[in-house]
């Protein structure tokens, strides 16, 4: 089994910045409470103002189900309306060794 570890970008706008964020760190609750989850960490990125979400799920099953989850839809509507359309973006990353 391969673990799958990802970072999600959300750029926002300072003024959406207290909506954004309290929408992210409630999902954040939900997405720790999903079985496969081992890592769901969310910051500011000083320079430019986004989101940063660092990720980690068990397996590529995990991350599936994460994916399909209900609640994830209803996070990215919501983030979608505050953001006027906007959304995150992914970085998926694979150790070195």
């Amino acid at each position: 089994m391969s673990e799958i570890d990802l970072i999600a970008t959300i750029p926002v706008p300072a003024d959406r910045l207290p909506a954004a964020s309290a929408l992210l760190l409630a999902y954040g609750e939900l997405v720790r409470a999903e079985p496969g989850n081992l890592r769901f960490e969310a910051y500011r990125d000083r320079d430019s103002g986004a989101m940063v979400v660092v990720e980690r799920y068990r397996d590529q099953a995990a991350f599936d189900a994460h994916l399909t989850n209900p609640a994830n839809a209803e996070f990215n509507g919501k983030l979608a309306e505050v953001l006027d359309g906007g959304g995150s973006s992914l970085q998926m990353l694979e150790p070195l060794g």
